[in-house]
This record gives C-alpha cells, structure tokens and sequence, in this order.
C-alpha cells in the first residue's frame, strides 16, 4: 500500500528562524506504519504536493494552528481526486469537529501501537468498498 504523509507549511512570522529539520510527530508516526506500508514523507515547508501522485491513502500531521486551514486544503485536494484522507496531529485534535468535514477519518491521540488496526481498518473499508464515514479510527472498534 502506497501512503502519503504530508506535513503542512504554515506561513512563518517576520523574525521566526527558518529551519528544515524533520517534524517529530510524522517521524514517529512514520516508524510506527506496519511493514507492508510504503511511506512517502513530504515536509511542505521543503518540498512541493504532486497532488496527482498515485497514492492509496494520505495523512495530514496537523501540528500546529498556523497549519490548520491548508491541512484542510490539502485534505480537500485529495479527496476531490477520490484519495482517501486522514488527518491527526495536535491542531487536529484541537479541531476535530471541523477536521471532519474535510477528511474521511480524524485520528485522535498517539500513533505508537494503533497504526496496525488503522490500516488494517482502511484496507477493510477499501476491499468492501464501505463508503460510510468515520468519525475516527482511533475510536470506532465496535463499530464494525
């Protein structure tokens, strides 16, 4: 499965220091993936979206409330070309109600030990072409 992790650019403030080191939360949640997942990772503050890149699934690490509305973006983007969307991180957890309105599942707090069940979930949906809408993953077991 071919998964595209996206962390957002937000716009930087006249005197804040431009850096380019990895996020945390994407990293993490990067090495929390099961095997059989191949991770495409892109920092927007260093590199451009091809959003017509072929991917199964995305996820937008929505940190910080400066990259709330183009997670929301980037989120919409994806879905208009049929691309199932995830969005989680801190800012989204801050904006989980709304977050849902531009994403087919919201995760909700931390990814180490969850990811197997995610993603096992979205190949489940995908096969059985589910298109219902989670509220969030991190929080639906008894649901199926």
């Amino acid at each position: 499965m071919k998964f595209l992790l996206i962390y957002p650019k937000w716009e930087k403030l006249d005197r804040q220091t431009r850096f380019t080191l990895p996020p945390h939360g994407p990293v993490v949640m990067a090495a929390a993936l099961p095997a059989d997942v191949d991770v495409k990772f892109i920092d927007e503050n260093v590199d451009d979206i091809n959003f017509d890149e072929g991917c199964d699934f995305v996820g937008i690490s929505i940190m910080l409330t400066a990259q709330v509305k183009r997670g929301w973006e980037i989120a919409d983007a994806f879905r208009a070309r049929g691309v199932k969307v995830m969005c989680g991180g801190i800012a989204t957890m801050l904006h989980a109600e709304e977050s849902e309105l531009h994403a087919d599942a919201v995760f909700l707090g931390e990814a180490e030990g969850r990811m197997e069940q995610v993603f096992a979930d979205f190949k489940f949906i995908t096969s059985c072409r589910i298109s219902r809408r989670l509220k969030a993953w991190a929080r639906h077991a008894a649901a199926f």
